[in-house]
Order: structure tokens, then C-alpha cells, then sequence
């Protein structure tokens, strides 16, 4: 019996020193802390800017998510309405900004060239006007004295004639009488034939007198036939004057098109920027529209359900929570005291319980500062009864060629960091 017993008992302080020495050994080479969790990157999934009711959960709790696979669709009923109001009335504003176009396009066209048209032609008008004018006031003059002159010349005519006409009766007078007394032998035929030449020249300058009373007389005639020629010119210039009145009148109502031209570009204007503002609500609504069905921002797992199907979700409040295990990494908390042998590229070594496998990896990052910094409720030391207690820094390991298995976040590592 103590034969079996004696070699027993070196075989267990061989195996409790070989332990032992194993344990220094490690605590020597590594910093070692079973304050280790698997950790990776989370996504809370909820609306961004809509809220409603859910109306259909495509996934379930920890299934595997692709990016861009449905996760859930709320009721879009309110938004669709939005969408189609917002759509009609954009429509009629483009319709009427259409119209408007149109009418517009048919004035520029046709008013500008009527206006400088009638412009030129009123003008015209009141040139011509104006010329009249001037043609008349010299016809009024040179019938005034054209009249007043032939007038003067048949006063004057008239008078010779009388003259005359008494000269001739007399002379006539004489000249029968000493034709009598020629006849009857009283007087010579010198005597008879001076006095018949008196009385045959008193009979001309009459009859001359006559001719120029009759040519004054149809020099007034043709005097006064100027004034047909005043009138003919009034009438002229009274036409002339409507006219170039009717071309102002339509020059003014050309002007108030133009007006009309102004008021419609500027009514186009106003609708092409009530265009533009109901297009980005447009287009808001859409986007509003879309996001009533939201999709995976990430490839990975599901890792918590917070809604289901008929619950109210709006923006903020998460619906899924889903990890990549991509960002899959290793943290640990490190004493104070330990920190100081750890840095960034540090290998690093970890047995995951989840799956009872060891790791290997490298540190990627090392905390600034410890954990209780952070803590909701800090400690209060100013009182006086402070007790020391050794503070942790956190650190990320990242481990290579872990299977998507072993991923389990939040569950215990054992960690073990090389020092350096």
C-alpha cells in the first residue's frame, strides 16, 4: 500500500508544482482577465421621419439579414394620399403654366409688331396732320386775299364801267343829235365826224371797261372757287385727325396688351416657382413614402425584435436591433495597474466559452480612460471615506478565422494578452 501511495503522492506535487508553474508562467507572460465579453457593432433599426402603425414584420428574431432586405412596412395610406394631392396639383399648375405659356407666346408674337406698327403709322398720321395744317392756313390765306383782291378789282371794274357807260351815253346823246344836224346840213362833216369818233371810242372804252369788269369777275369766280379747295383740304385734315386719333387709341389699348404681356410673365413666374415649391414637397412626400418601408442597413443577424405586427412605430424608437458579425471583436477590461503592458498590435489569445475555442488575435485599441468615468451614478469621494478601488481601462482585441458559430455577443472570453 505505501508502495502505491508513495510514488501517488510525488505524482501529485509533481502535477500541483508543474501547475503552479504553469500559472506563474502565464501571469508573467500575459496579462489574463475573465472580464472579457464578445462584442460587435449594433444597429438600432427604426423610421426615420414617418411614424404609423406596422403592418407587416419580415423578419424574426435572430434570423440572418441581407442589406437591402425588407424589415418592416408601416401603413402608407395617409402618404399615398399625400403623394397623389400633392401630384394633382402640380399637374394643374403645369397646366395652367401651359396655358399661360401659350397665351403669352401668341402676344409677344403678335402685340409688339401691331405696336410698332401703329406707332409708325400714327406718326405718319401726325405728320400728315400737321402738313394739313399748313396747307390748309396757306389755302385760308391765299383765298382770303385772292377773294378780297378780285373783289377789289371788280368794285373797280364796276366803277370803270359805269364811267364809261355814262362817257358812252352821253357821247351817243351828241352823236345823234349833231348826226342831225349833219343830216340837216347845221354843222360839218368835220364837226359829224369828230363827234362820231368820240361817241365810237366812248363805245370801246365801254365795251373795254365791260371785258375787264367781266374777267375781274371771273377771277373772283375763281377766287372764290378756292374755297372749295379750303374745304376739300379741311376735309382732309378732319380725316387725317381721326385717323391719327383712332391709331393713339389703339397704340394705348397695344399698350395695355404689353401690360397684360408683363402681368402674364410675372403670373408665369409666380406659378413656376409654385411649381418648383410643390415638386420638393413632391418629392418629400415620395421620400416619405418610401421610407414606410424600411430596409436592412447592414448584412447580418437579428439580435432583438422590438415591435410587432399592429403596433405603433415612429422615428427613434427602434423596431429591430441587428449586429454584423463582421465587427465582431474581443473586449476586455484591464486592471489599472496592467494597462501599462498593453498597446496597440499587442497579441492577444482568447478561449470563447460559447463554443469552448481558443483564438488568436491582436489588440487594436486601448481606453483613454477607465470605465467608471462613464458610470450614471460616480462615485462621490469628497466626503472623506474614500476606499481604493482598482479602476479598469477597456480594451478591444480583434481575433482572426473565428467561425460565424463562435460569434455570440455578449457572452464570456477568457483573454490573454501578451505584454510587451
Amino acid at each position: 500500500m505505501k508502495r502505491i501511495v508513495k510514488p501517488l503522492g510525488f505524482f501529485l506535487v509533481a502535477i500541483a508544482t508543474i501547475w503552479v508553474g504553469y500559472f506563474f508562467y502565464q501571469h508573467y507572460r500575459f496579462v489574463i482577465t475573465d472580464n472579457a465579453f464578445q462584442m460587435a457593432d449594433i444597429v438600432n433599426v427604426s423610421t426615420q421621419n414617418v411614424s404609423g402603425k406596422i403592418v407587416k414584420m419580415f423578419k424574426k428574431e435572430y434570423q440572418e439579414v441581407k442589406k437591402g432586405e425588407p424589415l418592416f412596412k408601416i401603413d402608407d395610406k395617409l402618404y399615398r394620399e399625400q403623394v397623389k394631392t400633392l401630384e394633382h396639383g402640380v399637374k394643374a399648375l403645369k397646366e395652367k403654366r401651359e396655358k399661360l405659356t401659350v397665351q403669352l407666346d401668341r402676344l409677344k408674337r403678335e402685340l409688339p409688331a401691331g405696336v410698332s406698327e401703329a406707332v409708325k403709322s400714327y406718326e405718319a398720321a401726325v405728320k400728315e396732320v400737321e402738313g394739313l395744317k399748313e396747307e390748309l392756313k396757306a389755302a385760308e390765306v391765299n383765298y382770303r386775299s385772292a377773294v378780297e383782291s378780285a373783289r377789289a378789282q371788280v368794285e373797280a371794274a364796276r366803277s370803270s364801267v359805269k364811267a364809261a357807260r355814262e362817257s358812252y351815253l352821253v357821247a351817243k346823246r351828241k352823236f345823234k343829235r349833231f348826226k342831225n344836224l349833219y343830216m340837216r346840213r347845221v354843222i360839218s362833216k368835220q364837226q359829224y365826224e369828230e363827234v362820231k369818233a368820240a361817241y365810237a371810242g366812248a363805245l370801246a372804252r365801254l365795251k373795254g371797261e365791260e371785258a375787264r369788269l367781266k374777267g375781274a369777275e371771273e377771277e373772283l369766280k375763281r377766287a372764290q372757287a378756292l374755297k372749295f379747295k379750303v374745304l376739300a383740304l379741311k376735309e382732309r385734315l378732319e380725316g387725317a385727325q381721326k385717323r391719327s386719333q383712332a391709331l393713339k387709341e389703339k397704340i394705348s389699348v397695344a399698350k395695355a396688351q404689353l401690360k397684360r404681356i408683363e402681368e402674364l410673365q410675372k403670373a408665369v413666374k409666380e406659378i413656376e416657382q409654385s411649381i418648383k415649391s410643390k415638386e420638393a414637397q413632391l418629392e418629400r412626400a415620395r421620400e416619405l413614402l418610401k421610407e414606410t418601408l424600411v430596409f436592412s442597413p447592414i448584412d447580418g443577424f437579428v439580435a432583438k425584435k422590438w415591435k410587432e405586427d399592429g403596433e405603433f412605430v415612429s422615428p427613434g424608437l427602434s423596431t429591430y436591433s441587428l449586429y454584423d458579425p463582421k465587427t465582431f471583436y474581443v473586449l476586455g477590461w484591464i486592471d489599472e495597474d496592467k494597462i501599462k503592458f498593453i498597446k496597440v498590435g499587442s497579441k492577444a489569445k482568447a478561449e470563447l466559452e460559447a463554443c469552448g475555442m481558443e483564438f488568436e488575435g491582436e489588440v487594436i485599441s486601448v481606453g483613454k480612460s477607465a470605465g467608471s468615468v462613464f458610470a450614471l451614478i460616480p462615485r462621490d469621494t469628497s466626503q472623506g471615506d474614500y476606499t481604493k478601488v482598482t479602476q479598469r481601462v477597456p480594451v478591444k482585441v480583434k481575433l482572426r478565422n473565428v467561425p460565424l458559430k463562435c460569434v455570440k455577443p455578449g457572452t464570456n472570453v477568457n483573454l490573454f494578452i501578451e505584454k510587451e
